[in-house]
């Protein structure tokens, strides 16, 4: 890095960054397609710390009910057991390994909002287990379950008074991001906020590793009832096993 360059040089740098690898500065719009699951994935990968995976695929639990199809999968990289990969990318992935999970379309409206919900809904009615586990030698109780961030990816995007009017009666959808446009998040309170069109990347980049943060670690998961559904003549039992 140039030694001139001041954090705000390179965090500017970073969002142009965002801009290219979304293909947002090429100059004719055909080039720039739908921003299909495909391109959100390589961009999300492009940031996000290695503790987190992204993928395409499906959510399943220990109960053997399975999401919807779902663009893109935000999950624990170091905790999750990889049931499944498809010979075209997409992932089976432990309900509770889940952090977040979104919805790729080319615009954002009424119509793909509530489409983005039922999908977002389809992995949150999933069960989740949790287990406890080992820290420093020592047990601990199964921790509470977090919230699963769910929300929409897009290019374009309608007027922001009527994202403020969908996102208020969609609820659920959690943060919505229009690539060219704006991006807005609706907080626990209800409130929504939503960036001017030349922040629509960097908020989105900011935001999302700020909820990630928040969230912490996902809870751990019992694989002991997962077992339940493939053993017919063998069972795990018992609690953690600590040295005396």
């Amino acid at each position: 890095m140039n030694k001139d360059m001041t954090i705000s040089d390179v965090l500017s740098y970073k969002a142009e960054e965002l801009r290219r690898s979304l293909g947002l500065d090429l100059p004719h719009p055909t080039s720039q397609g739908d921003l299909g699951e495909d391109a959100w994935i390589s961009f999300l990968k492009s940031f996000l710390p290695s503790r987190y995976a992204v993928s395409k695929g499906f959510v399943f639990d220990s109960q053997g009910k399975i999401s919807d199809q779902i663009d893109v999968i935000i999950y624990d990289r170091h905790h999750s057991p990889l049931i499944l990969e498809t010979p075209n990318g997409e992932r089976y992935v432990t309900a509770e390994s889940v952090y977040a999970v979104f919805e790729a379309r080319p615009e954002v409206n009424e119509g793909n909002i509530r489409y983005a919900l039922d999908k977002i809904n389809s992995v949150r009615n999933l069960h989740r287990t949790s287990r406890e586990m080992i820290a420093s030698g020592k047990p601990v109780g199964p921790r509470e379950l977090t919230h699963l961030i769910g929300g929409l990816l897009a290019k374009d995007s309608i007027s922001e008074e009527s994202i403020r009017e969908h996102l208020g009666t969609y609820d659920g959808v959690d943060i919505v991001c229009a690539a060219s446009e704006m991006t807005a998040f609706k907080r626990s309170s209800g409130e929504i906020e939503i960036s001017d069109e030349r922040e629509a990347l960097p908020a989105f980049f900011y935001l999302l590793l700020d909820e990630l943060h928040k969230l912490g670690t996902v809870a751990a998961i019992d694989i002991r009832e997962y077992a339940g559904l493939a053993l017919n003549s063998f069972r795990l039992e018992g609690d953690c096993h600590v040295s005396e």
